[in-house]
């Protein structure tokens, strides 16, 4: 019982939370002063066309609203909100979709709620209003509140609080203010008053710091400070400190909200607490004494009734306390079934409403989710498709330019065949003496006294013939093909020592240098194999044009070539 007396006290801080720019603000003061008399006056107002009609139904809400009259509250502002006029006034649209959605939430009237805050935060979408949209998250947290989804209620307020903390007008620090309170209120009901503590000096430092600000409506920094200070004192006996409990009641006495029958309200909880139960009754016979019947179905009155019992039951007058009981225990049998109050307690359909909006907005992230996925999707498609043409572009340059070499290739072996001289020269023969190698065409000059031939001073057109017969001869009897013979046996076939033939290879040869000569000579040869033999492995090719070794064999043709073997065979067959 005191757990749900404390978790119905969350949801009834003032709505006189804005500073700056509000419609009206002298007749706000007003109603804030005297909510009763301020009714009359708008009577006077409406006869008189001073104000537009929307207007007076804001203001008639809002002196209702002051009263805890929840039911007027939202007649009013309902009328308000349908009249066409009040969409050309933005703010006052604003104020009354918080009128509205306050109301709904406080007395319990969830399915309106529901229904206001979502058009509330559509509104503000539209209207890019920040505070209204912080408003609405808060509302929000008090309805799931009100239907038991604590982790929800936490979520809204937080994001209402981020939200808040980013704007730094005054109208906005005091909505800031009002979370606050909200949050300390949450904490509170779910047994967490060190937490709840936290949270209040956290808004005890904002509501100094507003102090001295001369945007600020002092008039509503009052209501602030009352709310806070009979929250702080009453939360100073649930975190042990109850030297801090007097400072706070003795600083909520200094407010002028403090004589209001609204603060005499706030502050039962703290004399509940202190042992101060004639006070307690006191303030509850005033506000029972004010009580419109039509009216008391909400929670300031269900709150009353049990502060009442808990004051009698502490005096022994148990008689009155089981009284004040009963009543409250009629009024919540009431809520639950007024078929005409919409069966506020029913549940059902409200969570059906806001399940189904929560269930939209995890739909709605889903697709959101879905679409970034598959542009995404869509770009990786892209870019492979990019990839795959360039690659695609590059292979048929690559074809293209293997089938022109190779067509080279191919063209050139056909001219080297033709060029090839038909005239034929001895074999060089190896002789069995001791691994001595004899060349053929060499004649026995040491018999004739001439042992050594001195050709180092010979012509430019001595030694192009000399390794014009040596080539031609070398090519004839496919000597690259036998790796057996040394440079020696190459030297001594063209007739020179081997200084001379050095030098004469790097004048008239490629490379410069033997290796280099055969290699050219055994990699023209692997063509005639390719094409004569096309379906031979390249390790035979390659085996038989005298380089065994497949790695060099495909090193020496592709420098040679600037095509792979593989590729070359590829595209000639084609």
């Amino acid at each position: 019982m005191k757990r749900f007396a404390i978790f119905i006290l969350c949801n009834l801080l003032t709505f006189f939370i804005y500073a700056g720019v509000i419609p009206y603000p002298g007749l706000r003061e007003r109603i804030a002063r005297d909510p009763e008399g301020s009714l009359l006056l708008l009577d006077s107002l409406e006869e008189k066309g001073t104000i537009p009609q929307y207007g007076i139904d804001y203001l008639r809400a809002l002196s209702y609203r002051t009263q805890s009259r929840y039911y007027m509250c939202m007649h009013y502002a309902t009328h308000a909100l349908n009249n066409p006029e009040i969409q050309r006034d933005s703010v006052l649209t604003s104020y009354t979709y918080m009128l509205l959605a306050e109301s709904s939430v406080a007395s319990f009237q969830l399915a309106e709620a529901a229904d206001m805050i979502t058009k509330g935060k559509e509104y503000a979408e539209k209207a890019n209003d920040q505070l209204l949209r912080a408003n609405m998250l808060q509302m929000e947290g008090g309805l799931y509140r009100n239907m038991g989804v604590l982790n929800k209620s936490y979520e809204c307020l937080q994001e209402a609080v981020s939200l808040l903390s980013d704007i730094s007008n005054a109208e906005a620090k005091f909505l800031l203010s009002h979370c606050m309170g909200y949050l300390m209120g949450y904490y509170i009901s779910d047994r967490k008053p060190q937490k709840a503590w936290e949270v209040g000096l956290q808004r005890e430092r904002l509501l100094r710091s507003l102090e001295s600000r001369t945007d600020v409506d002092v008039h509503v920094l009052d209501r602030h400070k009352g709310f806070f200070y009979s929250k702080m004192a009453y939360l100073s006996y649930q975190v042990k400190k109850p030297q801090m409990a007097k400072k706070y009641a003795d600083m909520f006495y200094s407010t002028v909200f403090s004589t209001t029958s609204m603060g005499q309200l706030e502050i039962n909880d703290f004399l509940l607490e202190s042992g101060d139960y004639h006070s307690v009754l006191v303030h509850s016979k005033a506000y029972f004494s004010e009580l419109d019947a039509s009216d008391s179905l909400n929670v300031i009155y269900l709150r009353t009734l049990y502060q009442s019992g808990k004051a009698y039951s502490a005096l022994g007058k148990y008689s009155d306390a089981y009284n004040a009981m009963m009543q409250a225990y009629d009024i919540r049998n009431k809520m639950r079934v007024n078929m005409e109050r919409n069966q506020i307690f029913d549940l059902t359909d409200v969570t059906d409403a806001v399940s189904r909006e929560y269930e939209l907005e995890k739909a709605a992230y889903r697709v959101q989710m879905q679409h970034r996925i598959i542009i995404g999707l869509v770009g990786i498609m892209a870019f492979l498709l990019l990839l795959f043409g360039g690659l695609w572009r590059a292979l048929s340059v690559i074809k293209r330019k293997n089938r022109k070499m190779a067509e080279l290739i191919l063209e050139l072996d056909d001219q080297r065949n033709k060029l090839m001289p038909k005239y034929s020269f001895p074999q060089l023969e190896m002789t069995a003496d001791a691994g001595e190698k004899k060349l053929p065409q060499e004649v026995d000059t040491a018999a004739e006294g001439d042992t050594d031939t001195d050709t180092s001073g010979a012509t430019v057109p001595e030694n192009e013939s000399l390794f014009l017969k040596f080539d031609q001869q070398v090519k004839e009897q496919k000597l690259y093909l036998n790796y057996k013979l040394m440079r020696d046996d190459y030297a001594h076939l063209m007739g020179v020592d081997r200084n001379r033939f050095a030098s004469i290879l790097k004048l008239f040869t490629t490379g410069g240098n033997l290796s280099c000569y055969l290699n050219d000579l055994r990699l023209e040869y692997s063509i005639g194999l390719f094409r004569n033999h096309p379906d031979w492995p390249i390790s035979k090719v390659a085996t038989e044009s005298a380089l065994p070794s497949l790695s060099t064999f495909y090193r020496l043709f592709k420098d040679k070539y600037g095509i792979s073997p593989n590729s070359f065979r590829k595209t000639m067959l084609k």
